[in-house]
């Protein structure tokens, strides 16, 4: 019988970070709860993603925490009698998850439907084939494609379009991307594990555009039909590299008027036919000898590159999205922002600056991991940056990486390679490219020569040599005024003049603000380019004469983010940072933040009141502080920028966790969680541990209690400050010892906040600004399920050892025990 209103409304979420989803889903899944928690209807979210910030919202919305399965969500949706579900917050998971959902029935039987994208759509995108199909009836060029179920098949499709081709699985059990495929006995052996994944035993193959440039476009629809372009972005490598990996630019560099607009005419065209109601993620492949497009992916969902969308316009994608999903249309909707028009969100965005996503890669803790670029993708994170100039955007994102992954992107010393090394880099792209291309600019590889080398086009190659060119200048003019303000102007900072000068980076400085003063200015990022009076407060830096930021009045605090994901700190750490804002708003501070994560949940709307989105150097530390004087600056512990703020005579206030990981690699059974102030202890509870590392919540029995009291009662002589630890418990024939007393670890800190229903990074955070916090203690939350960490060893082709560091996780799970 049908229900007369969607009263009960089931979020999916996107599962735990891994290598191609960072906490872009969630940050959309946060905007998208805040907004429906405005209304009467009933929220529920459920992920199996063991950082989620959601149970910790100060919304009314219940959290499931369960394996992302078809069974799992049957049983969901009976148990909670679900009228709609919303798949655009779970990225590839939660639609295909929509898909098998609707195959089984279960939405035709319980009468539940989708929000914000039709199951037609989701089962048009899921196969190529049907999209193909969809899309020569809006008249758009496809890419020959076909679908097949057995080896012979795809081998004689391969024969007929010619190789190189892509395959990549249809329905897929778990995350894949297109593997391309040269030859014939490459098809069949990547043809063996694709069907092995595929739920139908299908797997899509098609002709291969590597080369052709990657444009990407963000577009939004509402209900009536309204449609506008968010943002257009250009991916620096060609086709062939997989656009996680590659240098993306917004607005485009490098296309004419007709192809611009081109595809944004597509792009909107595809949001109509699909009857979008949201926001649409298009990628074209883009033939640079005449101009022809073909669209490679649709995603219906918030994805990276939707994220960078956002932060690159300042356009609040996810709440306007929010409002439409509710019902409102964009003629409707107001910004927050806008001071003098009514229907803002209806206008196009429009940039007076440049922003880049630049890639991260982890390999210096995979040794063996193969750093070629392909259509895998590899990298665990990205870095933004900002400004005037493509020069300037691109050198802040190089100098964005902090020292230990610049190292690890340029694993090679570039300039010791051999002619023949270097070649080989340039003609095989691998992590750290950029290094190498300057590397053969430095050489005298002409433009020319790297464009026919690499397909790169060779606008990119003239703003490199023009980096080159302003190198020389500094290395002939040191401690010149005139060659210092155009590096400024251009991006480099002051660490990168010091090398080239064989100076300290504190006497560049000095000489940059006391003779030659040059300073930095601050520039806002909002969508109408100054077209409309808007009130932004998100700000990126650059050296020109006008300064749009105003120091923030009353009681403030600088927060330092967590930058790019790594492996070890990732989603944690945006959960720490999240909570640790909340928690110094409620202590009566007004937060600044400073980050450059383009996926960050922390760089939401009006989570933090002022926002930076600028690398964690030293420089832009220092001139943040100076800009914006706060009166205290807190970190997630002791890491290289806080030691060499430190240095600088700069009180950084450390919150007492780790940013490594708790013990590991010992024997233990249990571990107790306990809050030690100024002398005092409270356990908050017992956690067990098994062979597998895993967590396991469990009550605390009297006869485990009257062991492990003594125990806790004594830690203190292993604790000389104030925070939150782990005691780490080994059980020895029927007596228990404590193996080690460690601050909490900021992996684990999310999962325990959740075990134990407390908000320890809020509790820490007001320990270290107050030196103390109000304690309660809540009874341990009871489930069948654990915790386990998440490494990326199968996306980089390694085998997983038995028994992995902690701190080579890229993600934390729950998992089943039932």
């Amino acid at each position: 019988m049908a229900r007369s209103r969607a009263k009960n409304i089931l979020i999916i979420g996107a599962g735990p970070t891994q290598i191609g989803r960072d906490t872009e889903s969630e940050a959309a899944a946060v905007q998208i709860i805040k907004n429906f928690a405005e209304t009467d209807r009933n929220l529920f979210y459920v992920t199996s993603d063991a950082n989620s910030v959601i149970p910790r919202l100060d919304v009314d919305v219940k959290f499931i925490e369960a394996e992302l399965t078809v069974n799992s969500l049957i049983q969901i949706l009976r148990e909670n009698e679900i009228d709609v579900i919303l798949p655009v917050a779970g990225n590839t998971v939660a639609l295909q998850l929509s898909e098998q959902l609707n195959e089984s029935g279960i939405l035709k039987e319980l009468n539940v439907r989708t929000m914000g994208v039709t199951t037609t759509t989701i089962h048009n995108i899921n196969n190529p084939e049907l999209m193909n199909r969809v899309l020569k009836h809006i008249k758009e060029p496809t890419i020959p494609t076909t679908v097949v179920e057995n080896v012979t098949d795809a081998l004689r499709f391969a024969k007929r379009v010619g190789f190189p081709v892509l395959i990549k699985p249809i329905a897929s059990l778990t995350k894949t991307n297109r593997i391309k495929c040269d030859n014939e006995h490459q098809l069949m052996e990547m043809l063996e594990s694709a069907f092995k994944v595929s739920i139908t035993n299908q797997v899509a193959v098609e002709k291969s555009v590597v080369g052709y440039k990657e444009i990407e476009m963000i577009v939004i629809r509402d209900a009536e039909g309204s449609k506008l372009l968010i943002n257009g972005g250009e991916n620096f490598n060609p086709i062939g590299v997989h656009s996680g990996d590659s240098i993306i630019f917004s607005p485009t560099q490098t296309l004419t008027d007709v192809e611009f607009q081109s595809l944004r005419t597509a792009a909107l065209k595809i949001a109509e036919i699909l009857k979008i109601k949201g926001v649409c993620h298009v990628q074209f492949a883009l033939d640079p000898t005449d101009g022809k497009h073909f669209i490679t992916r649709i995603n219906p969902f918030f994805d990276r590159s939707s994220a960078f969308a956002a932060r690159a316009t300042g356009y609040p994608i996810a709440n306007v999205v929010a409002k439409i999903l509710m019902g409102q249309n964009l003629r409707e909707i107001k910004l927050s922002g806008v001071q003098r028009h009514d229907s803002l969100a209806l206008i196009e965005p429009v940039m007076d600056h440049i922003a880049v996503r630049f890639p991260t890669w982890s390999f210096a803790s995979f040794k063996n991991a193969n750093q070629q670029l392909n259509t895998r993708m590899k990298s665990t994170g990205s870095v933004m940056a900002f400004g005037r100039s493509a020069e300037e955007a691109l050198q802040k994102a190089i100098r964005s990486v902090d020292s230990t992954t610049a190292a690890e992107q340029a694993a090679l010393d570039e300039s010791q390679l051999s002619e023949a090394q270097l070649i080989n880099v340039l003609i095989h792209p691998r992590a750290g490219e950029v290094y190498y291309l300057l590397e053969a600019i430095r050489r005298g590889y002409t433009v020319d020569e790297l464009a026919k080398m690499t397909h790169i086009d060779a606008f990119y190659f003239y703003k490199l040599r023009h980096l080159v060119k302003l190198e020389r200048r500094l290395r002939d003019n040191r401690f010149d005024m005139a060659a210092l303000q155009e590096a400024k102007y251009f991006g480099f900072g002051d660490t990168q003049i010091a090398h080239l000068w064989q100076v300290r980076s504190d006497e560049v400085r000095d000489f940059r603000i006391k003779k030659a003063h040059v300073f930095a200015t601050y520039k806002g990022v909002e969508p109408t380019a100054g077209e409309f009076p808007y009130l932004t407060n998100t700000y990126y830096s650059t050296f020109e004469d006008e300064d749009e930021a105003v120091r923030t009045t009353g009681k403030k605090i600088l927060v330092l983010g967590t930058a790019n994901s790594q492996v070890g700190t990732n989603s944690a750490a945006e959960y720490t940072t999240f909570q640790t804002i909340q928690r110094c708003q409620k202590l009566g501070y007004k937060v600044i933040l400073i980050n450059n994560n383009p996926n960050a949940l922390t760089l939401i709307p009006d989570l933090a009141d002022k926002i930076y989105l600028e690398p964690l150097t030293v420089e832009n530390c220092l001139n943040i502080i100076h800009q914006e004087k706060p009166d205290k600056i807190i970190a997630q512990g002791k890491w290289e920028i806080v030691t060499q703020l430190v240095l600088r005579n700069v009180q950084v206030e450390q919150l007492p966790v780790s940013r490594t990981t708790r013990s590991e690699n010992i024997e233990a059974d249990y571990m107790g969680v306990i809050s030690s102030i100024n002398g005092s202890i409270n356990l908050f509870g017992v956690v067990g541990i098994d062979e597998d590392n895993m967590f396991i919540p469990i009550e605390v029995s009297e006869a485990l209690k009257v062991k492990v009291d003594p125990l806790i009662k004594n830690a203190n002589q292993h604790i000389t400050n104030n925070g939150i630890y782990s005691v780490i418990i080994k059980e020895n024939m029927h007596q228990l010892q404590i193996v080690s007393v460690v601050p909490l670890a900021v992996q684990d800190l999310p999962f325990l906040s959740f075990a134990f229903d407390q908000d320890f990074a809020g509790i820490i955070t007001e320990i270290t600004l107050n030196g103390s916090s109000k304690i309660e203690n809540h009874p341990i939350i009871q489930g069948d399920y654990r915790y386990s960490h998440v490494y990326p060893y199968t996306q980089f082709g390694l085998k997983k050892p038995q028994n992995p560091s902690f701190s080579l996780a890229i993600g934390a799970e729950f998992q089943s025990i039932k």
